[in-house]
């Protein structure tokens, strides 16, 4: 079994001490970035499959728009996200941090961004969604925490500040017209469009 696929298995197990291994390898780098890339496109996907699923409009449209273009926007703002959380470690905690640790450890803890292939089941779809970001969310900061060495409200807070960063530019990005954002992301687009068509009806 090649490398990567037994370190992603480990993840899927719970087995955490794969990011020390990871973000202690430099011949990792590429392989975390392109987890990150391929799960962040996966969160893309599944929201685009329920999408699909729902009837709810022009399928390429919203495949390029939201799996697409939005997926690159999200590779951006998670970078974004990353740097955030470096510098509140660096003014807040005082830590010294290895940017290349941090990039291969946060790359491979994007993996539970999968989950939103699952999307597909409409039903439970937005609940599937938020599952995924929330573990991804918690990956992170376990990954950060193996970077830094350190527990504790300052990698929380770095952690939390560098996802609101990466939430409200998803968030900016999304709008009726342009559905960029990915995953649950498409629901607020469709709020924004039934928001602007009441505000237009009641004008």
């Amino acid at each position: 079994m090649p490398l990567i696929l037994m370190r992603l298995r480990r993840i899927a197990l719970f087995d955490m001490d794969v990011l020390d291994d990871v973000r202690l390898d430099p011949r990792a780098t590429m392989s975390a970035l392109g987890v990150a890339v391929a799960s962040i496109a996966f969160l893309g996907l599944g929201g685009w499959l329920w999408w699909v699923q729902s009837g709810l409009g022009d399928r390429t449209f919203v495949f390029v728009k939201s799996v697409l273009i939005g997926g690159a926007f999200s590779v951006a703002a998670w970078l974004v996200w990353l740097l955030v959380a470096t510098l509140v470690l660096q003014r807040i905690g005082h830590m010294a941090v290895d940017v290349g640790q941090l990039v291969r450890a946060a790359g491979f803890a994007c993996a539970p961004l999968t989950l939103a292939l699952f999307m597909v089941i409409r039903p439970v779809a937005f609940g599937v969604g938020m599952v995924a970001i929330a573990g991804w969310v918690a990956c992170t900061q376990i990954a950060i925490q193996r970077v830094s060495g350190r527990a504790g409200r300052e990698t929380l807070a770095a952690n939390v500040a560098g996802f609101a960063a990466w939430a409200l530019l998803m968030s900016l990005l999304t709008t009726a017209r342009n559905p960029f954002g990915p995953g649950p992301f498409l629901a607020d687009a469709i709020w924004k469009a039934v928001v602007g068509h009441a505000v237009f009806f009641a004008g």
